[in-house]
């Protein structure tokens, strides 16, 4: 097998792209453009340019001009598709169908369309649990389908941490678990949810390319600590973020903490809140940035960040906090522990435990020493982290042809190229 066709099938937004598209104004009918899942771009770049690859992307865009939308840029080709109809039919649309019963099939037809004309040797579906592209999967027949998982939102914890699911996302994303036995994770807590979903599924290391982390000058604090999110919402832990800042200006009447992020519907309930604890004047509030660079500026305003996620396994916000120098304080995931391993490099508190969290602050705020440790020790974890992940592009290719030919030909998987439950842990338990 020499060149592959791969059309990989992922949402994301980036200047680039937004660049080639014909878009609505910004602002128009409520749409504001902005970079988001910037992994999906870091692959894209990753496996662009290869002898070996021959790359179609596959993606939705909010507020196209036109249903559908191809060019090619630096030799991959990139299909479009609108996300939605364009203001004011969308909303018309959004009030005759509720999404738990919409099976979007004007995505589907497109996505359709495009897999005819690309007939690619293998489809990369990366975001399952996004029902209104992840379903046009579901029509993938002759071809091998391979799922990388971003997440696994059918968990029953995401019940029981945040005590709301949506089902249309439930079930869409069970359905795919169920149709292809071809899996890509990275925490053990994946792993275990996709064999109990699919005990006969084969599931590899998922390996993804990282780009070199831009270069945010330093700029003068202003916070003490940021929480950032693409949401202020339960599911990032917002509300045990407010309740903790709560608890720590009763020691430190001054402090303040900066939240970036896209209001919800959840909203009123933290403003309210907010209010009832006296944070108005050491808390605030700031919107998504278009600009992936722009929020890395704007975020590095803090001194330390306070990121108690509940349902990732290791979030990309933590890294990039730690990328920056700046300590962090999290909660115990199946994931978080792992970078306290070979030396202390965040500090851990139990979900949910907003005291502990409190005091987690207040330990750092007040210990300029621990702040300095802590950032030494992030940047040695991450040096170590970016040495192991030089070949990643290498393994995620070879892992496409491996799942091609045990498609079509029944070739045996090599054991080395699986996930080994030996070197991943579950952390959720101390």
């Amino acid at each position: 097998m020499n060149t592959i066709r791969v059309a990989l099938i992922n949402h994301f937004s980036n200047p680039a792209v937004r660049h080639q598209l014909d878009l609505q104004p910004d602002g128009r009918g409520g749409i504001r453009y902005k970079d988001f899942a910037w992994w999906n771009t870091n692959i894209i770049n990753g496996l662009k340019g290869r002898d070996d690859v021959e790359l179609h992307v596959i993606a939705p865009h909010v507020g196209m001009c036109h249903p559908t939308q191809e060019f090619e840029l630096e030799g991959v080709h990139y299909l479009f598709f609108r996300k939605e109809p364009p203001y004011p039919w969308n909303r018309l649309e959004a009030y005759l169908w509720s999404q738990e019963k919409h099976d979007y099939p004007r995505n589907r037809r497109r996505v359709k369309h495009f897999l005819s004309k690309i007939r690619p040797d293998i489809v990369v579906l990366i975001g399952a649990e996004n029902a209104y592209f992840s379903i046009t999967a579901m029509d993938v027949k002759g071809i091998p389908l391979m799922i990388h998982l971003q997440t696994v939102y059918a968990n029953p914890d995401r019940i029981k941490n945040t005590g709301r699911v949506d089902r249309k996302r439930w079930d869409v994303e069970l359905d795919l678990f169920r149709k292809t036995p071809y899996m890509a994770c990275s925490g053990r807590m994946y792993y275990d949810l996709v064999k109990g979903y699919n005990p006969g599924a084969i599931v590899f290391p998922r390996k993804w390319p990282a780009s070199k982390f831009p270069e945010v000058p330093d700029v003068e604090k202003k916070y003490d600590y940021v929480y950032f999110a693409r949401y202020l919402n339960k599911n990032k832990g917002f509300d045990n973020a407010v309740e903790a800042m709560g608890l720590f200006v009763k020691a430190h009447p001054e402090a303040r903490l900066l939240a970036v992020g896209s209001r919800d519907a959840e909203w009123p309930v933290y403003e309210n809140r907010i209010h009832e604890l006296g944070l108005d004047k050491n808390l605030e509030i700031h919107g998504s940035f278009p600009d992936y660079l722009d929020l890395l500026r704007y975020v590095k305003q803090a001194r330390c960040a306070l990121l108690p996620i509940t349902m990732d396994v290791l979030s990309g916000t933590i890294l990039e906090s730690m990328r920056m120098g700046m300590p962090v304080v999290t909660c115990r995931t199946s994931g978080t522990p792992s970078l306290n391993e070979k030396r202390e490099t965040v500090l851990i508190t139990e979900i949910g435990d907003c005291k502990g969290l409190s005091e987690n602050m207040l330990r750092l705020y007040e210990n300029p020493r621990l702040q300095d440790t802590l950032r030494e020790n992030a940047f040695q974890y991450l040096a170590e982290k970016d040495r192991k992940n030089v070949d990643n592009v290498d393994v995620m290719v070879e892992q496409f042809k491996a799942v091609i030919a045990h498609y079509h030909d029944g070739t045996p998987i090599p054991q080395e190229m699986l996930y080994n439950t030996d070197e991943n842990k579950d952390y959720r338990q101390k």
